[in-house]
């Protein structure tokens, strides 16, 4: 027996040496670290967070947990890779109760939240034992006067006693009313202030978080090194905006280009390189297969293929909403990629994901197949695909552009509610201003100045805040401008000029069936500056479909229409008058620069001029409004 004991023994002491020689049944006691956030990707909507991990020294398979991940991680969007010898085997996401929230700033709010709390809890005690002291003396008082009375009618009334006992009451009665003032106040200050720390938590999380989520990653190493862990958060999005600012001359400009950054992903963002980018984060190596289409020919198939055929639904409604679907299809087929490639997500997590994937029948690519048949079916059964805006510049960028910009510098961005802004660039920009008068919308006039996008970056639409001289001026719009690409920019309203309209004359006759009518406009500008003025007037012709109304216009004699390329090639053609002219210093009122032109209208004369339902409705109600 005692050999077989021995035995035994030398047995289970050769398994436990084996598991130690080869170290690969059974992984050894993880290490725990958080890791640093080292470079973040701002897209529209997501972020995606790297992290830098060290991984102490160890032989054989280890398993590391990388601790504190965010509240706005995308579980299924974890992957870790690495270098120096250290073979990560896999990567699983886990989350566990705590009875504390995990950020340090937060938990500072939780303390100060629970000391307040407490301190409440404690006031209102003290209210209740006032109280108890107020109904005692409500009590005592109910039993000292009917002694009173029965001693005063038996003759032995002890009048010092009751002075005493009566004087006793008043003050301990003023005395707890005073106490409960003081502490009523005391509670009002106490519920301010804990109103005040729950909203600066709420600003800084929107919530309290008190689970910890981890990567658990499994490595194979055998030595120390790095390895990164990415993933991608939500809550984190971006939009441009940019400050334009000329000097007091207006010689020249710069255009300081920011990012407005929302970040509320639950995890702050120190010391990292930020990239910015509006590409969809889609973690998908390879391109989609794109499937045959086939047609046949038949008859009529439903209300939507007739009213696409017929010219009744238009092209341009249906094609953004395939174009929605279509960028649908892309996400799911980046998440469902990412779930098949983190194959440890399992499929409860899969599950969990959502419907996104219920009619997903394996393929990642047939979603994207089935909109794009729908989108050629569609150019195919559309009875006009021309985009109304086919005559705008042809080096107009789309909206749609994809675009990158990688800080110069390392940047601090905190998890917040506020948005916060970082500078992407400033760039100095060929610059020519000039005034621009609209007189048959305003009598002002503005300053202006085409900026060249002489920079290597494509700049997206935004707002943007004009200054002159370090002065704001005033704010707006720019749209998406190419590299190379000419646009505009106001810089508010120049008090010293002054532009006026007026129609001087009108002259009908009737030749033949039609009714000719002569009209004579005359446009002013007053500058009472010191120097001369480069003004572009902008005034505009009607113009009619189909030639019902021939119109001729006939230029000024003192200035002609400008000779501008752009205006000519585009705006010339919409009815837009334009003169670019200089006006004398000091000239106003009989004095001032002007120009006249005449326009000619010939139609019908059983026929009168008219415009859309809209201006007629508009016209005849504020017609009505100041003619009463």
């Amino acid at each position: 027996m005692k050999r077989m004991m021995i035995s035994a023994l030398v047995l289970a002491f050769a398994v436990a040496a084996a598991g130690t020689t080869f170290g690969q049944a059974k992984p050894v006691e993880p290490g725990v670290t958080k890791g640093k956030v080292d470079a973040v990707t701002v897209y529209r909507g997501q972020a995606l967070v790297t992290r830098v991990v060290d991984v102490p020294a160890g032989s054989g398979i280890t398993e590391l947990i990388v601790s504190e991940l965010p509240e706005r991680i995308v579980a299924s969007s974890i992957f870790a890779e690495s270098a120096d010898g250290i073979e990560v085997r896999s990567v699983r996401f886990r989350q566990r109760a705590v009875s504390q929230d995990v950020r340090d700033e937060v938990r500072k709010f939780d303390d100060e939240i629970r000391r307040i709390a407490d301190v409440i809890a404690a006031n209102q005690k003290q209210l209740s034992v006032l109280a108890e002291q107020r109904a005692y003396l409500d009590k005592l008082a109910t039993f000292v006067a009917p002694t009173a009375t029965m001693e005063m009618t038996k003759g032995v009334l002890n009048a010092e006693q009751l002075k005493t006992l009566t004087n006793y009451q008043f003050d301990t009665r003023k005395a707890i009313a005073d106490q409960e003032l003081k502490l009523q106040q005391e509670a009002r200050d106490l519920r301010e202030q804990l109103s005040l720390k729950e909203r600066q938590k709420y600003e800084i999380t929107g919530r309290s978080s008190r689970v910890l989520r981890e990567a658990v990653v499994l490595l194979n190493q055998q030595k120390a090194g790095q390895l990164r862990l990415r993933y991608l958060v939500d809550n984190a999005t971006w939009m441009p905006s940019y400050n334009v600012r000329a000097d007091a001359e207006k010689k020249s400009a710069t255009l300081e280009y920011q990012a407005s950054i929302e970040q509320m992903s639950g995890e702050d963002w120190a010391d990292v390189q930020m990239t910015l980018s509006t590409a969809t984060p889609n973690l998908v190596a390879a391109a989609p297969q794109l499937n045959q289409l086939m047609i046949a020919l038949g008859g009529s198939r439903g209300d939507i293929v007739s009213q696409v055929s017929g010219g009744k639904l238009e092209y341009r409604e249906a094609k953004k909403g395939l174009s929605e679907l279509r960028m649908q299809a892309e996400q799911q087929r980046a998440v469902s990629n990412s779930l098949n490639a983190n194959s440890n997500m399992g499929q409860v997590q899969m599950q969990q994901q959502g419907q996104a994937f219920n009619n997903w029948n394996g393929n990642n690519d047939d979603n994207l197949n089935r909109v794009a048949d729908q989108m050629q079916v569609l150019e195919l059964l559309a009875k006009d695909t021309k985009d109304k805006d086919d005559d705008r510049r042809v080096s107009k960028v789309s909206e749609g552009i994809v675009v990158t910009y990688g800080l110069k510098t390392r940047t601090n961005l905190p998890s917040r509610a506020d948005r916060q802004l970082i500078q992407i660039d400033a760039l100095a920009m060929k610059s020519q201003f000039y005034k621009i008068a609209v007189p048959v919308l305003t009598n002002y006039v503005y300053d202006e100045a085409t900026l060249t996008n002489t920079s290597k970056m494509v700049l997206l639409a935004g707002p943007v805040a004009s200054y002159v001289g370090g002065q704001f001026v005033g704010s707006g719009e720019v749209q998406t401008i190419a590299v190379g690409q000419a646009f505009t920019v106001g810089f508010g309203i120049d008090s010293s000029l002054r532009a006026t309209r007026e129609r001087t004359d009108k002259a009908e006759t009737i030749q033949g069936g039609n009714k000719v009518v002569n009209y004579t406009y005359r446009i002013a500008i007053e500058n009472f500056g010191s120097a001369p003025a480069d003004v572009r007037i902008i005034d505009r012709k009607p113009t009619a479909k189909d030639n019902e109304v021939r119109i001729e216009f006939v230029d000024a004699e003192n200035v002609k229409l400008s000779g501008d390329k752009e205006y000519q090639q585009f705006e010339a053609k919409k009815g837009i008058l334009r003169w670019d002219v200089q006006v004398p210093a000091q000239k106003n009122g009989s004095e001032a620069f002007s120009l006249t032109y005449k326009l000619k209208l010939e139609y019908d004369k059983n026929l009168q001029i008219s415009a859309n339902q809209q201006v007629i409705e508009d016209f005849e109600k504020n017609i009505r409004m100041y003619t009463k």
